[in-house]
Parts: C-alpha cells; structure tokens; sequence
C-alpha cells in the first residue's frame, strides 16, 4: 500500500513548510480515477500534464500532442496544505488509491503511487504554474493555461483554461480526439452540442474555430462553474449555455450541426438509446470520444442501431501500456 511512503515524511518537522505537493505518474486509463480522488479530497484542484511530449520546434514554449509510438503517461499534482490535518488527509488519500491500486495491477498499468516534496508558502503557486504549458492539438487549436498569453502564429486559435480543476486540461488522449476532430469536421456557423462538458474546453474551442452557438450540459456544478469561468476567460460568454443536467435536459428535436461526447462507453450506449441522434441536424456530425478498443465493437453495433453512418474510426497516439488504445468514432445522421 501507499502507506509506507508517508512514514517518511517527518510530519512533526514542518515549522518552515506549508504545503506538500503530491504528484503520481499514471497511465491515461487511470488518469481520469486518481484526478477524481485528489480533487474530492483537495478542492484547490490537481494538475494533469502530459509526459515526454514534443516541443514544437517553432513554439519552444509549447508542447504538442504526443506523437504515435511515445509513452504518453500522465503526470497529476496536487497541493495539500500543511496543518493538524494532513496526517488524516494522507490516510484517506492512501485508502482511496489503495483500490486503484488493484486495479491498475490486474490491467497491467502502472500502480499510483505518490511522491511528495514539501514547498514554502512564498514558493509554492510558482511551483503549481511552472508545471503548465501550452499544448498544440490538431494544425491550429493552443491550449494554453490562463495566466500565459504566449506568442502566436497567425492560424493560431489559443483556448484558455485554468487547470486549477480536473475536469478537462487537454492533456487526456480522448479530449485530443475531441479537439482534433473539432478541428477537422466543424464548419463556420455550426451549433455545437458538448454532452459531458467538464471544463468546457471543447465547446469553447469549437465557438473559437468558428462556430455560431454551443450547449454544454454537465451533471456536476462544479464542472459547470468550472466551465462558465473559462468561458468568460476566452470571452464566449454570449455565445456558450451551459446547463447542469445530461442529454434528458436536452431539447430533443434540437437541430445541431455537431455534437460532442467524451464519456464512457456505457454512457455513449445509454445516450444512443435515449434518443442522442434526435439532437443532430440532418448530416449532422457526432464525435464519441472515451471508448476503449476492447468496446468499440458494441458502441459501432449501437450506432448502427440508431441508424448512424460511421465516417471513421480513430485511435489515439500509442500509450505505451499493455491496454488498448481509446478509439474516436466519427458518425454522420443520414
């Protein structure tokens, strides 16, 4: 267990200390689980940043997506602060890796386990914003953390986001799919419909590649108070509604150019189901992000059933791990 790094941490020696940074190395299929831990027991948020990816050459102070055959690990931190609590903060978080921990085990990825490193009060905010920089997704799209405002090629479309929440920070193989195809099939004037918005960053991204409106709906009022500061941040506030409910709080009947869904497959299944495609204008496309190659057979027999067209199917960079890889469906309404 976890437990056995902690008892070396001398707790009782932190006079000059008032935070503990917390990161793990993981692979992306455990990215998502061990963010949710941290973040459930750390409001101020956790860091998700992507491992050996490459440095344009161009933009020194980017990074770009990993490309296919690299180790595409993932890299969280997250900031506890040093008091009366920690020892018990350290035993929770311990116990609800501890799981995780089995898991990742069984599937052959790589186990959770935690470093820590104490950081001064006037040190550390520097050491939380040092680990950002901005991601090139696709030939245009710049992810790019709030505070930096970095130099831009003329086709540039920068997407600001605080990563200070785990709710989407472009660095997850499956919202790089997203943004990707975004990207490549959206056209100027689309709605967009983002099921599962998080941070908002797919919606905001397609209202700044030229769409004309965007819905995001998300269950989780953080996600949405989350996606609502990002987007005053990118100044799309006029043009993105974002609602907390799922696809039933949805107007059915919609008549959306695009929609989006980066979710599990089980929830793309329901979604089917439920009536997802209603949604879609006619030769309206929908991207299905967050399938695992092992799933993707069943989600392709559930879009067939909804009487979908498959454009294409996309797997993410290779990440390096015994699993398969995430698969993208691309679908078109006949």
């Amino acid at each position: 267990m976890i437990q056995s790094s902690t008892k070396h941490l001398q707790l009782e020696k932190l006079e000059a200390k008032r935070w503990l940074e917390i990161s793990l190395m993981v692979d992306p299929e455990t990215a998502d689980a061990v963010a949710e831990v941290l973040g459930r027991i750390n409001p101020a948020g956790v860091s998700i940043e992507p491992v050996g990816s490459v440095v344009d050459a161009n933009f020194p102070d980017t990074e770009s997506a990993p490309n296919p055959g690299r180790n595409a690990k993932l890299q969280l931190r997250s900031f506890l602060e040093v008091d009366s609590n920690l020892t018990n903060t350290l035993g929770q978080i311990e116990r609800e890796l501890w799981p995780l921990e089995m898991i990742a085990r069984e599937c052959g990825l790589a186990l959770p386990k935690p470093d820590y490193r104490y950081i001064d009060n006037a040190d550390w905010m520097a050491q939380w914003k040092s680990h950002y920089r901005p991601l090139r997704v696709g030939s245009r799209l710049l992810i790019v953390p709030a505070w930096l405002r970095p130099k831009l090629a003329p086709n540039d479309v920068p997407v600001l986001i605080d990563p200070g929440q785990a709710f989407g920070t472009g660095a997850h193989p499956t919202t790089q799919q997203c943004l990707a195809n975004i990207e490549k099939y959206l056209r100027p004037g689309d709605t967009v419909l983002d099921l599962g918005c998080g941070s908002g960053i797919l919606a905001i991204a397609a209202l700044k590649l030229g769409a004309s409106h965007a819905d995001g709906f998300d269950p989780d009022p953080d996600a949405i108070s989350a996606a609502r500061k990002n987007a005053r941040t990118n100044d799309v506030t006029d043009r993105l509604l974002l609602v907390q409910g799922s696809l039933l709080a949805v107007r059915l009947r919609a008549n959306y150019r695009m929609t989006v869904v980066n979710l599990l497959s089980r929830q793309i299944i329901a979604f089917l189901k439920l009536g997802l495609t209603q949604t879609i204008a006619p030769g309206g496309i929908i991207i299905l992000a967050g399938i695992l190659e092992e799933q993707e057979l069943e989600v392709r027999s559930a879009v067939q059933n909804s009487g979908m067209a498959l454009l294409a199917a996309e797997k993410a960079p290779d990440i390096g791990s015994s699993t398969n890889n995430w698969v993208a469906l691309i679908t078109q309404t006949q």
